[in-house]
């Protein structure tokens, strides 16, 4: 008799102690492509303050030959869903829809993809959840309906180092593709190929102010001759060894064209001057 009632006692705990585990809630494989999306119709109260579940969707996504991973959560608070959440540690993010459906919370995923399977497992515990919450739920394909939609937010954090095959991204935020010591924000060892590339930095209009000292060109000729480039223009060597930054350079070459406009500039004057006295000596020497 004692050793009886000491297994119902154990049955009893057990039960109770797990009641908070729902797995799973559901199974879902569907060979086609739905019309609308998939709705999880679940039997979750829309009512206030009644559950904080972790909804767990695993599984795999034939269509775009992805697995799946999704954790939801959510909070009824003042009849609204309050910090919903979904964060993906799989390589399927679809949108994902909340809603009040005849006083029910349904979950939609807005996406139509080909052979979709995965399983639905919850955790609950702490707010009054029954687990005839977690029973009888089903899912269709039908499109998001009710009141209170909201699209829940993607929030994903990671800490630490994140290791790739061809790269890192490291604790202190630097990004390495081909690198896996990066010393800046990005370091890459390899071709970069982009529509654009917008660098800030100072610019070079001083060349113009009043006071500027412009090297007279016979002084900008012998620095080249006895070194092999323009005056503040890194060497092949220098370039080779630590490389340039974009910003600076192009910064430092309007300079070098904007001097460059000046020599012309005080060559064309030069011109001009010559000319207008060369008319002035024609026309004594043809008097």
């Amino acid at each position: 008799m004692k050793r009886t009632t000491l297994c119902l006692l154990f049955l009893l705990v057990t039960t109770l102690g797990f009641t908070q585990n729902y797995n799973p809630v559901i199974n879902y494989a569907y060979n086609g492509t739905p019309t609308y999306g998939v709705k999880i119709k679940t039997k979750l109260p829309y009512t206030n303050g009644t559950q904080m579940p972790t909804i767990t969707i695993e599984g795999y996504n034939y269509g775009s030959s992805k697995p799946i991973g999704l954790n939801l959560v959510w909070y009824i608070y003042d009849g609204i869903f309050w910090y919903p959440k979904i964060s993906s540690w799989g390589a399927y993010t679809p949108m994902v829809k909340l809603a009040n459906e005849n006083g029910f919370v349904s979950i939609f995923i807005d996406d139509r993809q080909y052979y979709n399977r995965f399983t639905v497992r919850a955790y609950a515990n702490g707010m009054d959840e029954i687990p005839s919450w977690f029973a009888n739920w089903s899912i269709v394909d039908e499109p998001i309906s009710g009141t209170n939609i909201v699209t829940v937010p993607y929030a994903n954090a990671f800490a630490g180092n994140i290791t790739f095959p061809n790269g890192v991204w490291n604790e202190d935020g630097n990004v390495g593709i081909g690198v896996f010591s990066p010393k800046n924000r990005l370091d890459v060892n390899g071709t970069i190929r982009a529509k654009e590339v917008k660098v800030e930095s100072g610019w070079a209009d001083f060349v113009f102010k009043p006071d500027y000292q412009l090297k007279p060109l016979a002084e900008v000729e012998q620095f080249i001759t006895a070194n092999g480039h323009l005056p503040e223009i890194p060497t092949a060597k220098e370039v080779e060894q630590n490389g340039v930054s974009l910003g600076k350079m192009n910064a430092k070459l309007l300079q070098k064209v904007e001097e460059l406009t000046l020599y012309i500039i005080n060559q064309n004057k030069r011109i001009d001057s010559l000319i207008i006295e060369n008319k002035k000596h024609l026309k004594i020497n043809h008097k």
